[in-house]
């Protein structure tokens, strides 16, 4: 008899970008949702991350350049500036899961700066993922 009801559609979501970052330990996560919850905090910790790890694993050739596929006029944070947002959460967290948080993005990292090039006209005191040229 339910199986003849009609059923409700549900909305849909991006699963991915609903997950949050894998690998963390449940203490880390809540400590990054408490976080998540300040007034003034940019966005959602689980999005930079999934957008960091697209930008180095993206595919094509090997060397690559940072450019994000969202608008910059609608987007807060486009490009590289997702690593911005992980290192601003990595200093606000506690030390033990700061510590876990970037033993999970150091691989991400090391990948991004092998496909990427060095800017030589940056400024020395950007930080090192926006030293990094965003056009051929």
């Amino acid at each position: 008899m339910r199986r003849n009801l009609p059923r409700r559609p549900r909305p849909a979501r991006d699963a991915r970008r609903a997950a949050p970052v894998p690998g963390l330990s449940g203490r880390t996560l809540a400590a990054i949702a408490r976080i998540e919850r300040r007034p003034s905090w940019p966005g959602p910790v689980s999005e930079a991350w999934w957008r960091w790890h697209a930008l180095a694993h993206r595919p094509g050739p090997w060397v690559t350049y940072p450019v994000d596929d969202v608008c910059d006029c609608c987007d807060p944070f486009s490009g590289a500036e997702v690593r911005a947002v992980l290192e601003a959460v990595c200093r606000a967290l506690p030390r033990r899961a700061a510590a876990e948080l970037r033993a999970l993005l150091a691989p991400v990292d090391a990948r991004f700066l092998a496909r990427t090039l060095n800017d030589p006209f940056a400024a020395p005191g950007d930080p090192w993922w926006s030293r990094r040229l965003t056009a051929p």
